[in-house]
């Protein structure tokens, strides 16, 4: 079945991440978590520092956590371009992950919402948290 794929790329500044058919997409934008299926309308979104769970055609996923970025659909493809995209394999142990979590939270404690460092501190804790989900996921994988 031909329209059963989502043509998918992953993108960095420093080249293509991913690149493939897939069945599913699922990432988080400043509204919440939203999905592409193959025939997706036209999409055009911002991502906040999240978790990019792609299914394979296998019924597989591969995780990735992104810094943040765009999503595309169009014309049945999309294409997620990202600060940084680190696959959830190469993620440290779950302990490091917890306290940089708590690091990172223990900053934007203390802060104020009208200090300038305050949206860099939150997009911190929302990296720290994508990280150890990701971990989380793929340790329940296995």
């Amino acid at each position: 079945m031909a329209d059963a794929a989502l043509p998918f790329k992953l993108i960095t500044p420093t080249g293509v991440v991913f690149d493939g058919a897939v069945a599913e997409v699922t990432a988080v934008n400043p509204l919440g978590e939203f999905g592409v299926l193959p025939q997706h309308i036209n999409y055009l979104t911002s991502l906040v520092p999240c978790v990019v769970a792609v299914k394979l055609e296998d019924s597989s996923y591969r995780l990735f956590v992104v810094s943040g970025g765009l999503a595309e659909v169009k014309d049945g493809v999309m294409t997620v371009l990202a600060s940084t995209a680190e696959p959830a394999e190469t993620l440290s142990d779950g302990e490091a992950l917890s306290k940089g979590v708590v690091a990172a939270e223990e900053q934007l404690h203390n802060l104020s919402f009208y200090e300038p460092g305050y949206p860099s501190a939150l997009k911190a804790v929302q990296l720290a948290r994508a990280r150890q989900r990701a971990r989380e996921a793929r340790s329940a994988a296995r």
